[in-house]
Order: C-alpha cells, then structure tokens, then sequence
C-alpha cells in the first residue's frame, strides 16, 4: 500500500511537472504572439533546447560521470564552427562569409567580433570559478541581474528602451531574484565567497557584454543615435546588419579556440577519452547537437527580441529546469519560485507589450 502510494505521488508530481513547464511555453507562445510564429517558435525551442543542454551536462556529470566540462564546452562550440561553416558552403558563401574582411572593416571584426569569441568562454570559466568559493543559490542570486546589466549597456550604447521596458526589466529580475532566493544554500557559503562574488559578477557582465554586442551586428539600426550624427560619428545604422549564421560563422573559430586552450590548462585530453564509453560517448554527442541548436536559436531569439528582452526569456529556462526537477527527480518547488516565476512572465509580458524592441524580419542569406 505504501509503495502504491509513493508511485501515486510520484505520478501526480511529474504530471504537475509537465503541467507548469507547458503552462511557461503557452505563455511564452501567447506574449510573442503579435510578433509572428516564426518569432514565437525560435524563442521556444530556443528556451527547450537550453532546458534540454544544461539537463544534458548535469547528467553527464552525476550519472554519467563523465567530468570533463571545459572539453564538452569547446566541443560545443566546435559543433557550431562546423555546422555555420557547412551553412555558407551549401550557399556558395563559405570563403566569403568566413572572411573578417565580410564586415566591411577590420574595425568592426575587432571591436565586435574578437570581444564576443572572448565573452563566450570566460563567461563560462568565471562561473564555474565563482561555484567553487560560493553556493550555486548565491551564484543564481548573482545572475539573475544580468537582465538588467544588459538592458544598462544597450540603453548606454544608443539603444533606447522604454518606461515600460525598464519595469519589465525589473519587474522580471525581482522575479528571477524570488526564483534564485528560493534556490539559495546559505550553508555552503564561506570567508572566500567575496572572491567568489566577483567571479561572478565577472561573469554576469560578459554575458551581457556578448549578448549586446551579437545585438548590435544584427540589429545596427537599432543603435543609430542623434548625437552621433550631431558630432559626424558614422551610425552603427549605415553598417550592414549580419545574419546569426554570419556571425557564427566568424566568432565561432576564435570561441573554439579560446576555450580549447582553456581546457588544455584545466583539464586532460588524454584522461577524457581513456574514459569515454558508448554511453558517455552518446550523451557528448547528443549535447553538442542540443548547444548547437541552442546557440544558433540564442542568436535568432537576439535579432528578433533585442539583447535585453532575450536575456530575460533566458531566465526562464531556470523555472523549466526547477520544475522537471520537482517531478522527475524528487526535488521540492519553494513557495519563492512560484512567486518568482509569476514576476518573470509578467515581467517579459510588460517589457514585450510596452514597445521597447522594434520588430524585425529574419534576414535571408543573399
């Protein structure tokens, strides 16, 4: 009779499991809806497929035990340097689109380009760093400003957002903060967690600098700015606006590089694949297909919604993740996520319907 119960238990927590994850997709479905169904479709498979990737490495990781992030990662980026470069070559493209010189100046590949490969992996290198002086709670506590970092670099670089889009964008980030309140572990805080901060804040402020930076090579109209006219400075508007396979295409070699060397120094190639199974060998290879649609869905979801609103849909995975976790894997849903989960739709809901981003086609390869 007890195990009957628990199964029943079990049944009823999975099924509310799905419940909540299709519930946030509908409302993503329905506050998007004015902007078409390609626009809605990209940003839910763009919120699945990063449910489904950071699934993936944990899984990797604790079941798996295949402990070798920092090459999982390069090779992630790698699968998008190929399948972008296999992209331009079925268009006839590929020795041009995979030309610095594509952008018009070298100027603008070392202004936008470089810095975006750079962003990507250190990024990622700051927030694991941070994971090891403090708690993951506190890590998410962190991140959950990144919205708002974000939309104070785009509106300081010429893109102006709205009254409406500043109380989307705080009224989403309270919502996030609920989520990673409730999500916090005081206990594994220590003397070091100040080192930790930084880390990750370090983070938080690349992740915004990449996500504006890829915003302002599709959409270079959006930046276009009085006072640069008034003082001769040429618009970003007058630059031709990049497709996200384009700027794949010449970000991902120096990304996969950047964080090749980077697991050349922490971990070993050698060990890595000493200890690669089928099964270990499978869920690599699965992950690099699911960050492969991620990233390129990521960029699509930039140039339609804009760096700041994108961040904030981002966010949303976290509330996705918690739930399947609740129901498929036994964890408890704090009270806070569930409050914080109706702050950041309504959030997203405010910033969308409140004008702040311009719509925009996606651009077809010429």
């Amino acid at each position: 009779m007890g195990m009957w119960s628990s199964r029943e238990d079990l049944n009823v927590a999975q099924l509310l499991a799905v419940l909540v994850t299709c519930a946030i997709f509908c409302a993503i479905w329905i506050i998007l809806k004015p902007r078409g169904f390609v626009v809605q479709l990209c940003t839910c498979c763009f919120v699945l497929s990063l449910v489904c990737t950071q699934l993936l490495m944990k899984e990797l990781a604790s079941t798996v035990k295949f402990r070798y992030p920092a090459i999982v990662t390069s090779l992630h980026f790698l699968s998008v340097w190929i399948v972008a470069w296999i992209f331009w070559a079925f268009h006839g493209e590929l020795l041009v689109r995979c030309n610095p010189a594509s952008l018009g100046s070298s100027r603008r590949f070392f202004t936008f380009v470089l810095p975006i490969a750079a962003s990507l992996p250190l990024s990622i290198v700051f927030n694991n760093t941070s994971l090891l002086y403090m708690g993951a709670g506190l890590a998410g506590v962190v991140g959950t400003m990144a919205p708002i970092v974000t939309a104070i670099l785009t509106h300081f670089l010429g893109r102006r957002i709205s009254r409406h889009g500043w109380i989307g964008v705080l009224v989403a980030t309270c919502g996030a903060s609920f989520i990673a309140f409730g999500e916090a572990d005081p206990g594994k805080e220590d003397g070091l967690v100040l080192l930790g901060l930084m880390f990750c804040t370090m983070s938080v402020f690349l992740r915004a600098v990449k996500a504006v930076l890829q915003d302002q090579l599709l959409q270079p109209a959006a930046y276009s700015s009085r006072s640069d006219l008034e003082k001769g400075i040429q618009p970003l508007g007058s630059q031709e606006a990049l497709t996200p396979m384009h700027v794949w295409a010449l970000t991902a070699p120096p990304c996969t590089l950047l964080a090749l060397a980077y697991a050349f120094t922490t971990e070993s190639f050698e060990s890595a694949l000493q200890e690669v199974t089928p099964t270990s060998g499978a869920f690599v290879l699965t992950s690099c297909f699911s960050a492969t649609v991620l990233n390129i869905l990521g960029l699509m979801s930039v140039k339609q919604l804009g760096a700041s609103s994108m961040q904030i849909v981002g966010k949303l995975n976290t509330i996705v993740l918690l739930a399947l976790s609740m129901g498929f894997w036994g964890e408890s849903m704090p009270k806070e996520v569930l409050v914080g989960t109706c702050f950041a739709l309504m959030g997203v809901a405010i910033f969308e319907r409140g004008g702040s981003m311009r719509p925009a086609k996606l651009s077809q390869p010429s």
